[in-house]
């Protein structure tokens, strides 16, 4: 399955977590399980490393394990979207030159870390990332962490120009942003895959013509991230009473500093994930604040197992 064939297309894909043992290392077998059972429970794709699945924290040879155990986990049943951003255009082509390897099927780009560069810089980095991979591009536009927005512009000018990015992932805070994104890609190419970061912002986003999400919260409650975005593509009524689920569980995110340790520990709470144990410090009593979340917002019947 490809990223860019047409029934392909992002609907919800969950940004993986990368489960980690008390030990520090990466606990391969909880996130073969954690990828099976999100593939059970409908999920269109996958998306390890990025945000979600802390990648600023693994070398190069966790990050190709942690791929193969994601790639042969999915066994082909849905399609892989690997983050492969690093520092400089050169890390960041290597890595996705090592993820063509593993057998992804699509690559996840951060413009240049660290660095604030002009629209044509921009352009070259994503054009070398082309060029190290034979797979389908997802441009990756997060400007709250990287202070390099993807303009407008730009996105017009890739999607125009380069056929093989097939879409970008918007973790902005602005729907206009997203409209905007919108605008200037489907007037080049109207398959263009547009999808939001930010679970709050799902309808608004899908109503303004977004195709759908990559989503961190799918990983501690996946069947409902999954029947919203169906319930709003298809204009179904239950569309208000999904969404206010889904902002009843939204504040997970205000758990930690930066949010993902606190997403992991209500995950590993929730009896999702075996352990609550982070590479970003998530701060001391971070596991029982997570546990007395849950239980603050989960019944016994309302835990998804």
């Amino acid at each position: 399955m490809n990223v860019k064939e047409p029934d392909a297309v992002i609907r919800l894909w969950p940004a993986l977590l990368t489960p980690i043992t008390t030990t520090g290392a990466v606990d391969h077998d909880d996130l073969a399980a954690l990828t099976g059972d999100l593939i059970a429970r409908g999920v269109d794709g996958l998306v390890p490393l990025g945000s979600t699945g802390e990648f600023t924290e693994f070398g190069p040879a966790e990050r190709a394990a942690i791929l193969e155990t994601v790639v042969a986990a999915a066994g082909g049943h849905v399609p892989v979207l690997a983050g492969v951003s690093g520092l400089s255009t050169r890390e960041t082509c290597a890595l996705a030159a090592q993820a063509t390897d593993v057998g992804v099927d699509g690559v996840l780009v951060f413009p240049p870390l660290y660095w604030k560069v002009p629209e044509d810089r921009l352009a070259g980095h994503f054009r070398e990332v082309l060029a190290a991979t034979d797979r389908p591009v997802v441009l990756y536009d997060f400007p709250a962490l990287t202070a390099q927005p993807l303009p407008p512009s730009l996105l017009r000018r890739l999607a125009a120009e380069e056929p093989q990015v097939v879409g970008a992932k918007l973790t902005v805070r602005d729907i206009t942003a997203i409209t905007a994104a919108l605008d200037a890609t489907r007037s080049q190419r109207p398959g263009f895959a547009v999808v939001t970061g930010f679970e709050d912002l799902i309808p608004a986003a899908m109503w303004a013509g977004a195709d759908g999400a990559i989503s961190g919260l799918a990983n501690l409650q996946p069947d409902l991230l999954v029947a919203l975005v169906a319930a709003v593509r298809a204009g179904r009524p239950e569309v208000a009473a999904l969404y206010e689920r889904v902002m009843a569980i939204f504040d997970v995110y205000g758990l930690s500093m930066p949010a993902i340790p606190g997403l992991k520990a209500a995950t590993a709470a929730l009896g999702r994930i075996a352990s609550p144990r982070s590479r970003l410090d998530g701060g001391a009593g971070l596991a029982e604040a997570a546990t007395l979340w849950a239980d603050a917002h989960y019944d016994a019947e309302a835990v998804v197992a």
